[in-house]
């Protein structure tokens, strides 16, 4: 019965011990995309959303101070970083631009074609969550060009909120990048 209750013992603890350095995978919360409008004419080519290259792996990444990045060691993105932000971007659009279709997929050369290129989106040792970067559009001879940024506060530690207020200040990027793209060219 002591050999037994000693087992038990050592499972429990080394069942907490390990707790801390198991890996945790994230997502970015899901958008509900919708179907393209039938009689869309408009057409618009999201290619494939580009980070910064210290973004471009599965962990995540904090700022301790001003100039140090920290990648996690136990806390990891499902799946990688630029493909969550395009099909987020993407339904994202497909919901704002209602007279667009909104597509990776080009149709034909008069397409007009978005690049989105970020350059932080992470979190800070201050409870911040940076978002930065850069979108351009191309429709016909008209570029237009939008820089990104914004900071948000952390409501709550740890990483889930990290990624939920990821998931917020990507869609307010998604936002400022649709009313972009339906601006008048001429302003």
């Amino acid at each position: 019965m002591r050999y037994l209750a000693f087992v038990c013992l050592s499972l429990a603890l080394a069942g907490c011990g390990s707790s801390p350095s198991e890996l945790q995978y994230y997502r970015l919360p899901a958008v509900a995309a919708k179907a393209p409008a039938a009689a869309s004419i408009k057409v618009l080519v999201i290619e494939p959303v580009m980070v910064a290259s210290y973004l471009n792996t599965n962990a995540l990444v904090y700022q301790n101070n001003e100039v140090n990045l920290q990648l996690t060691r136990s806390h990891h993105w499902a799946e990688a970083l630029d493909q969550q932000l395009t099909r987020n971007l993407q339904a994202h659009l497909s919901a704002a631009l209602t007279d667009w279709r909104v597509t990776q997929q080009v149709s034909s050369p008069g397409d007009s074609r978005l690049t989105v290129q970020v350059t932080q989106f992470h979190t800070t040792a201050q409870g911040l969550i940076l978002i930065s970067g850069q979108a351009h559009l191309l429709s016909g001879a008209v570029v237009k060009q939008q820089p990104f940024e914004l900071q948000l506060p952390l409501a709550n530690d740890g990483y889930d909120a990290v990624v939920k207020t990821l998931g917020q200040g990507w869609s307010q990027v998604a936002s400022q990048i649709a009313a972009m793209i339906t601006e008048n060219p001429a302003s």
